[in-house]
């Protein structure tokens, strides 16, 4: 589990910190990346500005109630866990959020790691591919429905969309790495293709033909002799 993006929200500062301090315990030897945060208001804009893949929310808060933050961010994007001194509010965060979890102050370590556990072996089910727009050295998330296909350029990737396309610093072998195998298939040294937007195989040319024409293939993959076969087997 590395490079999560932890957004962590609560009027007590000391509970934001011990939080943060448990956390950082049970990933020692882990990347990741804690913003902690003080109201709703400055959680909206930690969760406009870092996207992270999960925040760790209160809810009775002076300024406003926590469930106030699902009213102004897409909670599809991250994962959620409510952290308060109050089970009544259990039913409410299951029912109509639908949280990850529900932990129960004060912080129970073990439930904690039982929490990551758990988020982990759902990360496998994300929808979002989260990147930096090296250009603009900005953090984005796209829908993994919107990504047609990535291409190696050196030890950069340009990841193409339906009606976009950025450039990232990280190598297609990485990229290839965090993106769902069910969908997403290697088919060229310098290619990765989202499988659902591709139209037919074109044996005589090696290559697939996606649906949509797009900036400079047209539309057309190229695949290598070593990746021919398996491709083959998908059009059967």
């Amino acid at each position: 589990m590395n490079n999560l993006t932890i957004v962590i929200i609560d009027d007590e500062k000391k509970l934001r910190e011990l939080l943060k301090t448990y956390i950082d315990k049970i990933f020692p030897n882990h990347k990741h990346e804690i913003i902690l945060c003080n109201s709703v208001s400055s959680g909206v804009e930690a969760i406009e500005n870092y996207l992270p893949d999960l925040v760790f929310l209160d809810i009775e808060m002076p300024e406003e109630n926590g469930f106030e933050l699902f009213k102004k961010v897409n909670k599809e994007t991250f994962e959620v866990v409510f952290t308060t001194a109050y089970a009544q509010y259990m039913e409410q965060s299951i029912n109509e959020i639908g949280c990850f979890g529900y932990l129960l102050k004060p912080f129970d370590k073990e439930k904690l790691k039982t929490i990551f556990e758990r988020f982990d072996l759902k990360a496998t089910d994300k929808k979002y591919f989260k990147f930096i727009n090296t250009s603009k050295n900005k953090r984005m998330l796209v829908h993994l429905d919107d990504i047609l296909y990535c291409k190696a350029d050196n030890n950069y990737s340009t990841l193409y969309l339906k009606d976009n396309q950025y450039l990232l610093s990280k190598t297609l072998r990485d990229i290839e790495n965090r993106l769902p195998t069910e969908i997403f298939s290697r088919v060229h040294r310098s290619f990765i293709v989202n499988m659902l937007h591709v139209d037919f195989f074109d044996k005589d040319k090696n290559g697939l033909v996606l649906k949509h024409e797009i900036f400079e293939n047209e539309g057309f993959i190229p695949v290598s002799a070593s990746h021919k076969e398996k491709i083959d087997k998908m059009f059967l």
